[in-house]
């Protein structure tokens, strides 16, 4: 039976950083991060199911969440994640969101210049982590080598 919104959500808020540490023998939140990825990658709908991943990103900024892990896997399968990846980055950067924008630029995209900016923009953003602001310089470190 697939779930709704609401259950999704209510499972995925349920979630801390606790749940990710390895240091803690009943840490389970790696396998239910996955097992809540496989259910929602069977569906493409990233503009309902993307924002709640994302909000886990932002929420969890201090957890391994993988790497790249079944968040990033899981939203890369989707047409549209880009722009809502954009909008975590603006909200607020963590160490997996400037990953992905990193990814992007990989692929050599024809609105790189955007992507370079919001990573430029991560590396002072006041909501992002010591460890964001650290990855999203080394990345823009990384990209001016790739030119």
């Amino acid at each position: 039976m697939r779930r709704n919104l609401t259950e999704v959500a209510a499972e995925l808020q349920a979630l801390d950083v606790l749940d990710f540490d390895v240091m803690q023998l009943d840490a389970s939140g790696g396998d239910q991060l996955g097992a809540i990825c496989r259910e929602l990658a069977e569906r493409d709908d990233p503009q309902q199911w993307a924002p709640l991943l994302y909000a886990l990103m932002e929420r969890l900024d201090a957890a391994d969440l993988g790497s790249p892990g079944p968040l990033v896997h899981t939203l890369e399968t989707w047409r549209g994640y880009r722009p809502l990846l954009a909008e975590s980055l603006r909200r607020k950067p963590t160490p997996l969101t400037v990953w992905m924008a990193n990814r992007v630029l990989n692929g050599n995209p024809p609105d790189a210049p955007e992507w370079l900016q919001l990573l430029r923009e991560a590396t002072s953003h006041p909501m992002a982590s010591p460890q964001a602001r650290a990855d999203a310089r080394n990345f823009l470190t990384y990209q001016a080598t790739r030119s």
